[in-house]
């Protein structure tokens, strides 16, 4: 039966696994926009079944890492790239597991630590600390810190960084309801109790049954960057399967996942975030303006129809950031096209969001852009979006908030030939 077939097959609304929540390795670590897991399994045991030759998996922009998960539960070696160092180490630590036979050991060492009196400790800094954490809090998590830094093992120190990424965004004075920082109101930041050093232990003697034994040789490649300058490094034809969802625009504009990122990165010890150029973490935008659409980047020209048309259509204002924003996206599916093998797969799940109240047509120009690169759409699904953490009202028209997207498009599509 063909690929397509087997997605037929499947009732109306199944794609947009209303019912499924966040659960297991998945809850370990919240991140904005995330994917759903059971549909990233579901495709990617349904194109193992078609192409039982696929033995490695990419996604160049794999925040959380939920499909180089599933991959990997798919018995598929992982390969992932991210701008953003946070979503690298959650990635990690899901994907590279901790060391189950000394876990036990070390959450009691840190624990001890924790609650020792005399425990010495410096006083964490970074620029405008006090504007983003309590003067208490600050403290606490600087004794934290510390204890983290004392553990021996990397995969486990790993482990707890991201153990405390949730705690160190629910005790910052920034609101909650958006990814931007925002400051929450000053009654807001004085009735919060410190509950931290409870909250920390609470997390990190429950989340490790979730994960994987850590083997230290396990296959896996994560890179931190921009995603077409680390492709352009891989030899052609070297990917047996391409599944990812790019960011939606730039991030100023829908979500800014840098800015989310910035206060736990500012805690943890770099040595522990893996290789990357620190400039990504010089401030608290440097991150959303690397990324796609961001202007930090080098981009070449590519001619749309399909985007020009719909240039025209919005304010003049706007056009250039949108436009940036595509001719990226299209540096990176250029090097997609050049390490994809002949006859394997590529999924993308895109949304088309709206500028002007208009809708972006990424998933159009996708097409149009592959097709004449030698793919062939094999299956197109178009499902809805019930619980995306994303914000659903992102701009504004008339004064108006306008409703960002409710539905993504599932693009599969087949390299038949290289051009």
């Amino acid at each position: 039966m063909s690929l397509a077939r087997k997605i037929d097959e499947k009732e109306l609304n199944y794609w947009d696994f209303s019912d499924v929540v966040s659960a297991g390795i998945h809850k370990i670590s919240s991140y904005p926009a995330t994917m759903v897991p059971d549909m990233q399994n579901e495709l990617i045991r349904i194109i193992k079944g078609e192409d039982k030759s696929v033995q490695n998996i990419l996604d160049p922009f794999h925040g959380s890492g939920v499909t180089l998960v599933e991959g990997m539960k798919n018995d598929l070696t992982p390969i992932g790239i991210d701008i953003n160092p946070l979503a690298n180490l959650i990635t990690l630590v899901k994907l590279q597991g901790v060391s189950k036979n000394q876990i036990k050991f070390s959450n009691n060492r840190i624990i001890n630590l924790l609650y020792k009196e005399s425990f010495e400790f410096e006083i964490h800094d970074f620029y405008n600390i006090n504007k983003w954490y309590r003067e208490d809090f600050i403290e606490t998590f600087s004794k934290i810190r510390a204890a983290i830094q004392k553990e021996r093992y990397k995969n486990i120190r790993q482990y707890y960084w991201v153990c405390l990424i949730n705690i160190l965004k629910k005790y910052s004075n920034t609101r909650s309801s958006t990814f931007k920082l925002h400051v929450k109101t000053q009654e807001d930041i004085d009735s919060m109790s410190n509950d931290i050093i409870e909250d920390f232990i609470k997390n990190i003697e429950k989340s490790y049954v979730f994960l994987p034994s850590f083997v230290q040789y396990n296959k896996k490649s994560l890179y931190i960057g921009k995603a077409e300058e680390i492709l352009s490094e891989f030899a052609d034809g070297t990917v047996d399967l391409i599944c990812t969802s790019p960011p939606y625009g730039d991030n100023s504009t829908t979500v800014t996942y840098g800015q989310y990122s910035m206060l736990p990165l500012y805690w943890i010890d770099k040595s522990d975030l893996g290789k990357f150029d620190k400039q990504l973490i010089a401030n608290y935008s440097s991150i959303d303006s690397n990324s796609l659409g961001g202007n930090q980047r080098v981009r070449s020209n590519f001619e749309s129809s399909v985007l020009n048309d719909f240039l025209s259509r919005i304010d003049d204002k706007k056009q250039n950031k949108v436009k940036n924003f595509v001719l990226d996206y299209l540096n990176v599916m250029t090097e997609l096209v050049r390490v994809l093998k002949v006859g394997k797969y590529i999924v993308l799940t895109l949304g088309d969001r709206r500028v002007d109240n208009q809708v972006v047509p990424l998933s159009t120009i996708t097409t149009k852009y592959l097709e004449s690169n030698g793919f062939i759409l094999e299956k197109a699904i178009t499902r809805n979006i019930p619980k995306k953490r994303m914000p659903r009202k992102v701009s504004k028209v008339g004064g108006n908030s306008v409703e960002s997207m409710n539905q993504e498009h599932v693009l599969i599509l087949k390299k038949v030939e290289n051009r």
